[in-house]
């Protein structure tokens, strides 16, 4: 008769301590990554409250690329405004003269180009601060779903289960080697004294 072996015992011995182990480090790791992404989701949630349409740039970006804007086109527009005054200079008298006010005319042209110009820049400085605005709203949702996926509990609490249910498998299959020896032994005892009890 025998009951579960050395190699049985070791094994269930050895699955329960790994067992053990893996809730050790489950709960480490669990606890490494939380310590990781907080503060990273609290930035991604913090963009992606804002929504998508929330500006990109920072209040100071904006008011640089803006101060760009305007003293480009004002260098742009005095270049321009004097390359018209020293051609209208250079027309001035002559035997055909400009019509009256036809000189008035072409510098406010000037003017009215540069006024569009650094509007036409500024919309653009606005449409690109709210189109990286929208590339960060997705990029946050992004980041958060990476982290959802990453932080994962059930994966955590899946791969601990497997190690239990596999100690727990070990586990029962010697208690039922053991319960097979003492019930064989119990048997067998019966069977002697039942043998050796005199007959009547």
């Amino acid at each position: 008769m025998s009951g579960p072996t050395a190699a049985q015992t070791n094994l269930t011995n050895e699955e329960t301590a790994a067992y053990t182990q893996a809730q050790q480090m489950t709960a480490q790791q669990y606890a490494n990554q939380q310590a990781i992404y907080a503060p990273m989701t609290a930035q991604f949630q913090s963009i992606f409250a804002k929504g998508p349409n929330q500006q990109g740039y920072s209040p100071e970006e904006l008011e640089n690329l803006n101060s760009q804007a305007v003293e480009g086109t004002a260098e742009n527009y005095q270049g321009a405004a004097k390359a018209v005054n020293e051609k209208l200079a250079a027309e001035g008298g002559g035997s055909n003269p400009l019509p009256s006010g036809a000189d008035a005319q072409l510098q406010e042209q000037v003017a009215t180009g540069a006024a569009g110009e650094e509007s036409k820049e500024e919309t653009g400085i606005l449409s690109a601060d709210y189109a990286t605005g929208r590339s960060e709203y997705e990029s946050a949702g992004q980041g958060l779903e990476s982290i959802a996926a990453g932080l994962n509990p059930i994966g955590y609490e899946n791969a601990e289960t497997s190690a239990g249910g596999t100690a727990n498998t070990e586990a029962n299959a010697v208690a039922a080697e053991q319960d097979s020896w003492e019930t064989a032994a119990i048997g067998a005892a019966g069977t002697i004294g039942a043998a050796a009890t005199p007959k009547l």
